[in-house]
């Protein structure tokens, strides 16, 4: 038998598009159990599940998407973008680079995350005003590695400092 959700308050019976097509056969169990409804609940709504409800991505800035906010800010796409914007004397690319450095050195698992997240930071409005940074050029902020015992070796290597 295909899946089916019933709600008894609603009276609203929720069905597949499989479940739709075997209750389309008198002599299936779905037919069966459509006609017991039906006679036990004369007003039932009978409602085709579509696909499941989209997920919604909370950021710290409480900004709500109903897509993936990382989406479309590929590697390329980042370089584009500060290559655009960037002012005389490079300090985002600079920065950018330093980032990439050492998200390199962590790995590359990590890579992505790392550099998309000091992107994300550093360019809040990109992804709804990205016309914005044209005219303003907001203070860089500087990268900050996490300061886990883990990091520390790749953290060294990246900012080129000695402990």
């Amino acid at each position: 038998m295909e899946k089916f959700k019933f709600d008894v308050i609603s009276k609203t019976l929720t069905i597949t598009a499989k479940f739709a097509e075997a209750m389309n056969n008198p002599g299936s169990e779905e037919y069966k159990l459509y006609q017991k409804f039906i006679t036990d609940f004369p007003n039932l709504k009978v409602i085709g599940k579509t696909h499941r409800t989209p997920t919604t991505y909370i950021t710290k800035s409480n900004e709500k998407f109903h897509h993936n906010p990382y989406k479309g800010i590929t590697v390329e796409n980042m370089e584009r973008f500060i290559a655009v914007v960037d002012d005389k004397e490079q300090s985002y690319k600079k920065e950018y680079n330093r980032v990439c450095a050492y998200a390199q050195a962590m790995g590359k698992k990590k890579a992505y995350a790392i550099v998309a997240g000091w992107f994300v930071e550093q360019f809040p409005k990109y992804r709804t005003e990205p016309f914005y940074y044209f005219n303003n050029h907001p203070a860089l902020i500087p990268f900050q590695p996490s300061n886990n015992k883990e990091n520390s070796e790749p953290e060294l290597a990246a900012t080129g400092t000695e402990g």
